[in-house]
């Protein structure tokens, strides 16, 4: 109750959707639905991990150590079964989006390591040793004694620089003051077409010009031209299908042989030989668990539920009239129970799902999907399903 009247932030701490399916629609229904909204991260397929360092080793004519990373996948039995993610894509986010988190984790894990061994990677000058000290004090000391007679011609020339510094300034300040006067010239005496304002008459002379040229086209033209048109779309649309995601190189990446085939992963990293030994498989198994082969929004799990649920909308074929409804007909008809907030993502499913019923806890969320009478019902709704228990 206090975070929904008096924190009312927009970001609450446990957001929650329902929406109930169609009429005719099952569990089986439903359940597809859950397992394409599911978010499946690369731990939940790995089967074994293995890792094998050569010690000494030589690649590109310098002395390292080379770490080598096996990773077998495989389909557990939680894994979902409706889903269209296939082993190509596996082998696409492996090869790709995991390769570049672990590069990255590997790279921040060996700058936490050097530090905690005491060495610093940017080259800072040092304090110079004892002998040196004392030289430059002996030194100093020998000058201290000429420097005393020339104190007072130093004051005389002193006063000079300070009256020619104070000049130097007063015509710095004048030349940057033309320069700024010249600056606001130019920009007056620009024309419109520079500073992003165009003229009203090439307007006129454009419009003229396309309206001849369609007046110029004859029907047999634009059929070709639309013809042409759904052939590039055509296209278009097969080439976003078949476009796969490239790895992108890093200037630090340190892999050297990098190949993934079917439910195997394999990848050799270098390391110089002044590095600090590193853990590669504790490394790689958290990059594992924030690198997602499936995520396709905000929501981070959804279960099947039924209209029975209290944070269910459910009144049957005719919302408008809002009749009453036995709870054992809730209870038959299925619904979906989702933590997190995604409006776009559950609308996809429309041929599923009666999006007339949709529903968040969210108030900021509703106020911005469906406008201020929406948020004043969840206000309503949220505040009775309160004190309801008591």
């Amino acid at each position: 109750l206090q975070e929904i009247l008096m924190t009312a932030a927009a970001d609450i701490k446990t957001p929650i959707m329902t929406c109930p399916l169609l009429k005719g629609k099952t569990n089986d229904d439903a359940s597809q639905i859950t397992d394409k909204l599911r978010k499946i991260t690369v731990a939940d397929i790995i089967k074994s991990m293995e890792v094998s360092v050569i010690p000494f080793a030589v690649h590109g004519g310098e002395v390292c150590s080379i770490h080598k990373l096996k990773i077998n996948l495989y389909k557990p039995e939680h894994y979902p079964k409706h889903t269209d993610i296939t082993e190509e894509d596996w082998e696409e986010t492996m090869t790709v989006t995991f390769l570049r988190k672990l590069e990255d984790a590997i790279e921040t894990h060996m700058k936490m390591l050097l530090r905690i061994r005491g060495i610093k990677i940017e080259k800072d000058n040092g304090p110079k040793s004892g002998n040196e000290t004392d030289n430059d004090d002996s030194d100093s000391g020998k000058k201290t004694g000429g420097d005393d007679d020339d104190d007072d011609d130093e004051g005389e020339d002193t006063e000079a620089d300070d009256l020619g510094a104070d000049e130097q300034k007063r015509k710095k300040q004048a030349t940057d003051e033309q320069d700024y006067e010249e600056s606001d010239d130019d920009e007056k005496n620009e024309p419109s077409s520079v500073s992003g304002v165009v003229d009203p008459e090439m307007d006129d002379d454009e419009d003229e010009d396309g309206e001849v040229s369609k007046e110029e086209t004859p029907e047999e033209d634009k059929e070709d031209t639309l013809e042409a048109k759904k052939e590039v779309k055509s296209v278009q649309q097969e080439s976003k299908k078949k476009k796969r995601q490239r790895f992108v190189s890093g200037e630090k990446d340190r892999h050297i042989f990098a190949e993934g085939k079917g439910k195997t992963f394999e990848v050799h990293f270098k390391f110089h030989k002044n590095e600090p030994h590193i853990l590669l498989a504790q490394v790689a198994q958290k990059t594992a668990q924030k690198v997602y082969v499936q995520n396709l929004g905000k929501i981070e799990r959804c279960t099947v539920a039924n209209c029975g649920d209290p944070q269910v909308i459910y009144y049957g074929d005719n919302p408008k009239e809002r009749a009453e409804i036995s709870n054992e007909e809730k209870k038959a008809s299925p619904a979906l129970h989702a933590s997190g907030v995604d409006f776009a993502g559950l609308w996809e499913f429309q041929d599923k799902l009666d999006v007339r019923y949709l529903y968040s806890n969210s108030i900021h969320d509703m106020l911005n999907t469906f406008g201020v009478e929406a948020a004043r019902e969840t206000i309503i709704r949220e505040i009775n399903h309160v004190f309801k228990s008591y």
